[in-house]
C-alpha cells in the first residue's frame, strides 16, 4: 500500500511539473522578430504544448499582459479545464516566474536572461509531500516554435529529465 501511494505521488508529481512547463513555459516585456530573444515578451500568444515522448499528449498555453503590463500570466488548459497559472515579469536583473497548479504545486523559478536562443530557469517545486529543485532549459527554435526541457535534481545531485516538450504557436 505505502509503494503504491509513492509511486502515485511520483505521478502526480511528474504531471504538475509537466504541467508547468505546459502552462508554462515562458514569457516577457520585450519581444522580437529575428535574432536572440531579449525578455520574455517571445512567449506572449497563443501556444500549443505537446510532450516529446507522447505527441498524442497535447495543451493550450495562453499568455498574455497583466496588471498594466507589470506582469504577463499564462493559463495552462488541458481539454478545457484549467490545469496551472503562471505570472512572469522581469527585473533589470532577472527574469522570474511563478507557477501554481490544480494539483497544489507551487514552483518559483528564475534566470538571469537569454544567452543566444537558451533560457535556463532554475528554482524550487513546492507540494504536500516536500521541495524539489527544478531547471527548464527553453531553446528557441524560430519565432513560432521552442523546445522545453524540464529537470528535478535527484537526492545524489544529478538531473533528471521528467519532461521534454514541443512548443508551437497558433496563428
Amino acid at each position: 500500500m505505502h509503494i503504491k501511494r509513492l509511486n502515485l505521488m511520483r505521478i502526480t508529481f511528474a504531471i504538475a511539473l509537466t504541467l508547468l512547463t505546459a502552462g508554462g513555459i515562458f514569457y516577457a516585456t520585450k519581444s522580437f522578430s529575428s535574432g536572440t530573444p531579449s525578455g520574455i515578451g517571445y512567449f506572449k500568444g497563443n501556444w500549443i504544448v505537446t510532450l516529446k515522448n507522447n505527441p498524442k499528449e497535447s495543451f493550450k498555453w495562453m499568455v498574455k499582459d497583466d496588471l498594466s503590463g507589470s506582469w504577463m500570466v499564462g493559463v495552462v488548459e488541458k481539454d478545457g479545464e484549467k490545469v496551472s497559472t503562471d505570472f512572469w515579469r522581469q527585473g533589470s536583473k532577472k527574469i522570474e516566474r511563478f507557477a501554481f497548479t490544480a494539483s497544489g504545486t507551487f514552483a518559483k523559478l528564475e534566470s538571469p536572461g537569454w544567452e543566444s536562443d537558451r533560457l535556463i530557469l532554475t528554482g524550487v517545486a513546492s507540494e504536500k509531500t516536500g521541495e524539489t529543485k527544478i531547471r527548464e532549459t527553453i531553446t528557441r527554435v524560430n519565432d513560432r516554435r521552442f523546445h522545453a526541457l524540464w529537470e528535478k535534481e535527484s537526492s545524489d545531485g544529478k538531473w533528471i529529465v521528467f519532461a521534454d516538450e514541443i512548443c508551437i504557436k497558433s496563428v
